[in-house]
C-alpha cells in the first residue's frame, strides 16, 4: 500500500471523529509539499475499510486514539495486520498514557500530542514514513514517572542477562531522549548507518521490534538512568 519507490508526496489519511479536527489536520498536512491527503474518515472502521480497498494507496495513517465505533488502537492492529507497510501515527493527550502500551502492541509507529504545532505534525508524519518512531516527550515522561512511582521501592531487574556494549548503552540513552538516528550520529560522531546497525542490535538484545518498545524496555529493566 505504501508508495514503495519513494516518488511523489507521502500519502496520508486522517482519522478523527471530530470534523473540525479533521479539517485542521488536513490543512496542516495539505500545506506541506511533501505530503498529500488522500482520505479523511470519522472512525477506525472506515479507515480500515478504505485502506483495504483494492488500488487504494496510503503511506501514513494519522489517527485519533479515542473514537466511537472503532477506536484508534483497534484500528491500528487491524491496519497493521493487513497492511504491514502502512505506518500509523496516533494522536494522544496527557490522560491517554494507559493506551500507549496497548497501542505499542498493536503496531503504532508513534504518538503525538494534539496540541503539537503544524510543523511538528508534518515532521512527525515524515519521520514515521521514514521508519523513525516518534513520541512526544510529555507522554513518555509520564510513562516513565508512572513506572518509577510504582516501583520506587525496588530496582527493576531484567529477566535475562543483557549484554549491551558501552556504545550501545550510549545510543540507548539517546533513544530514550527521542533523538533520531541522524541526531544520534551527529552527537556521538558516528555515521548514520552505524547508528542504524547499533539500534538494530539493541532491539534484538532487548527482545523488541521497535525503537519505542526499546525505550520502554530500557526503563522497565533499569538499563538507563531515569533522570539522565
Amino acid at each position: 500500500m505504501g508508495n514503495g519507490a519513494g516518488n511523489g508526496p507521502v500519502r496520508v489519511i486522517i482519522v478523527d471523529d471530530d470534523a473540525i479536527v479533521r479539517s485542521a489536520l488536513g490543512a496542516y498536512v495539505g500545506a506541506s509539499p511533501e505530503l498529500t491527503v488522500v482520505g479523511a474518515y470519522s472512525d477506525g472502521s472506515e479507515a480500515v475499510a478504505a485502506v483495504s480497498a483494492p488500488g487504494f494507496g496510503v503511506d501514513v495513517v494519522l489517527m485519533d486514539v479515542r473514537m466511537p465505533v472503532m477506536d484508534g488502537i483497534t484500528a491500528t492492529e487491524q491496519l497493521r495486520a493487513g497492511n504491514p507497510n502502512v505506518k500509523v501515527l496516533l494522536l494522544t493527550s496527557f490522560d491517554e498514557d494507559d493506551y500507549m502500551m496497548n497501542a505499542l502492541k498493536a503496531g503504532a509507529s508513534g504518538f503525538l500530542l494534539k496540541d503539537a504545532s503544524p510543523k511538528a505534525l508534518v515532521d512527525a508524519v515524515l519521520a514515521v514514513h521514514n521508519g523513525t518512531t516518534v513520541i512526544s516527550p510529555e507522554p513518555l515522561g509520564r510513562l516513565v514517572r508512572g513506572k518509577s512511582a510504582a516501583t520506587h521501592r525496588q530496582i527493576p531487574q531484567p529477566p535475562r542477562k543483557v549484554d549491551l556494549s558501552g556504545r550501545e548503552l550510549d545510543i540507548l540513552r539517546e533513544l530514550c531522549h527521542a533523538h533520531s538516528n541522524a541526531e544520534i550520529a551527529e552527537k556521538l560522531y558516528l555515521s548514520e548507518s552505524t547508528v542504524k546497525t547499533h539500534v538494530s542490535a539493541i532491539m534484538s538484545k532487548l527482545l523488541v521490534n521497535s525503537r519505542l518498545k526499546a525505550v520502554v524496555r530500557a526503563y522497565e529493566w533499569g538499563l538507563v538512568d531515569r533522570e539522565s
